[in-house]
C-alpha cells in the first residue's frame, strides 16, 4: 500500500485520490473484505459534529474578507504602528496574529491581507522578497492561535478536548509571533524601510470607531472559549453569523449577490477538504487493521526509550512530512500511528497535538507544497525560489519557538491547566 501511495504521489495524483486508490488497491488484494468498507469508512471520517466547525470557520473567513472587516483591522494597526520604521511589516503580522483569532486557516490569511498588504508594502518601497516571506510567514499564525482548523482535526481524531487544545496553543502563537515582530525590526532598520508620522489622535478615534465592530469578533469569540460560552461548533457559527451581518448592515461592503459566490466557493473548498480527510480515514483504518500504527509504536519505542528522544523523531517525521503534505492529511495519517507510543511514554496528549500542528504549520513555508509561500509569491510576482529565501530566517524562528515548546510543555499547558484544570 505504502510503495502504491508513493508512485501515484510521484505522478501527480492529488493526495486524496493517491490515498483512497492506494486503499484499494490493498483491500482488493486482500480479497476476503467486502468492498463496501470503502465508502463506509470515508463517510465516517467526515461524520462528526466537530467536523462542523470547519466549513462554518471557512465561510466565516470569505464573509469577513469581503466585508470589509479584514481592511478595518489593517487601518487600526496601520494607524498603531505608522510611527515606527518599517509600520507596514508589523501591520502584516499584527494582522495576521487578529484575524488567524476569526479564520482558523493560514491561506485564508494569505488571500485576505496579502492582497492588500503585498502591493501596498511593494509601493512604499519595501523588498518584494520580504513582503512575501512577512505575508506568507505571519499567516502561518492562523492556524496555530485559535480557532484553528488543524486543531479541531487533530482533536476529533484524538478524541480529546478541542477547547483545551484552543487554549493550549495560545502561547506558542504569541512566542512565534513574537519573534516575526523582532525579525521585522532588524531587517525595517537594516534596510531603512519606510516611516510615517504619528496618526493624530482624531484621525486614530476615527478608524478606530470605523474599525469597532472588527475589534469586537475576534473578543466574543475569545470569551466565549475562555469561559465555555460556546462549543467549537457553536463558535463558527457565531462567527459565521456575526461576519455576515456587520459585512451586510454596517460596514455594507457585502452585497446580497456576492452570498451565492461566496456559498459556491466555500463549498468547494469544504468537499475538497472533506473528501481528503474521508480518504485519508480509510487509509488510516486499512494500516490499522494490518496493524501498522502498533508496529511502528514498538519500532519508535525501541529507538526512542525516553519521550525527549522520541519527541526529536516525531519532530524531524513531522518536518518530513509537512513538506509534501497538508496539515491534514499529516494529521490523520501520522496521529493514528504515534498515538499509541505517545500515551505509553506518558506524553500529554494535548500538548504533543500543539507540536505537531507548529511544526506541520511550518511546512506552509517550506517548498515543495508551501501554499502560503506560493501564493505569497504569485501575489508579489517573485520566484518561489527566491521567496523561500527571504522566508528562511522566519522559518529558523519557527524552529526555535518549536525546540522550545517541544522540551518545556509547561509553556504549552500554562493556560488550559489554569482555566480547566490538570
Amino acid at each position: 500500500m505504502g510503495l502504491a501511495f508513493l508512485v501515484l504521489c510521484l505522478v501527480g495524483m492529488p493526495i486524496a485520490l493517491s490515498l483512497g486508490i492506494s486503499s484499494a488497491i490493498t483491500l482488493i488484494g486482500n480479497g476476503n473484505i467486502n468492498l463496501m468498507i470503502m465508502p463506509q469508512r470515508i463517510l465516517a471520517g467526515v461524520d462528526s459534529f466537530p467536523m462542523l466547525a470547519l466549513p462554518f470557520f471557512l465561510l466565516a473567513a470569505a464573509f469577513m474578507s469581503g466585508g470589509g472587516i479584514v481592511q478595518r483591522i489593517i487601518n487600526i494597526f496601520n494607524a498603531t504602528f505608522g510611527h515606527i520604521r518599517g509600520s507596514l511589516a508589523y501591520t502584516n503580522v499584527a494582522a495576521s496574529l487578529f484575524f488567524a483569532g476569526m479564520s482558523g486557516s493560514g491561506i485564508a490569511d494569505t488571500s485576505s491581507i496579502g492582497a492588500v498588504l503585498i502591493p501596498a508594502m511593494i509601493d512604499e518601497g519595501y523588498d518584494a522578497d520580504f513582503t512575501v516571506a512577512v505575508t506568507a510567514a505571519s499567516s502561518v499564525l492562523g492556524p496555530i492561535v485559535p480557532p484553528s482548523i488543524p486543531l479541531i482535526i487533530y482533536g476529533v481524531t484524538t478524541g480529546v478536548s478541542v477547547i483545551r487544545l484552543f487554549l493550549a496553543s495560545i502561547i506558542p502563537g504569541l512566542l512565534l509571533a513574537i519573534t516575526q515582530f523582532g525579525l521585522c525590526y532588524y531587517y525595517s532598520h537594516k534596510r531603512n524601510y519606510p516611516v510615517h508620522g504619528r496618526v493624530d489622535v482624531k484621525d486614530t478615534l476615527r478608524i478606530l470607531k470605523d474599525g469597532l465592530w472588527a475589534i469586537i469578533m475576534p473578543l466574543i469569540l475569545v470569551l466565549g472559549i475562555l469561559f465555555g460560552v460556546f462549543t467549537v461548533t457553536e463558535l463558527a457559527c457565531v462567527s459565521v453569523v456575526y461576519a455576515l451581518i456587520v459585512g451586510l448592515f454596517v460596514y455594507k461592503s457585502l452585497k446580497w449577490d456576492d452570498i451565492p459566490r461566496i456559498l459556491k466557493e466555500v463549498a468547494v473548498d469544504t468537499a475538497v477538504v472533506m473528501f481528503i480527510i474521508g480518504c485519508t480515514t480509510l487509509f488510516s483504518w486499512v494500516l490499522t487493521m494490518y496493524r501498522v500504527p502498533q508496529t511502528v509504536s514498538a519500532a519508535i519505542t525501541t529507538f526512542a526509550p525516553n519521550k525527549y528522544i522520541f519527541l526529536a523523531l516525531s519532530n524531524v517525521l513531522f518536518v518530513i512530512a509537512g513538506m509534501f503534505l497538508d496539515s491534514t492529511p499529516a494529521t490523520l495519517m501520522l496521529v493514528p500511528i504515534l498515538l499509541p507510543a505517545v500515551k505509553s511514554l506518558g506524553i500529554d496528549v494535548v500538548h504533543f497535538g500543539v507540536v505537531m500542528v507548529f511544526n506541520l504549520m511550518l511546512g506552509l513555508l517550506t517548498p515543495p507544497v508551501g501554499i502560503c509561500l506560493m501564493l505569497g509569491a504569485q501575489m508579489g510576482k517573485i520566484s518561489l525560489n527566491r521567496a523561500f529565501k527571504a522566508a528562511m530566517p522566519f522559518l529558523l524562528a519557527g524552529f526555535a519557538v518549536l525546540i522550545l515548546i517541544t522540551y518545556l510543555p509547561g509553556i504549552v499547558m500554562l493556560i488550559p491547566n489554569l482555566i480547566m484544570g490538570h
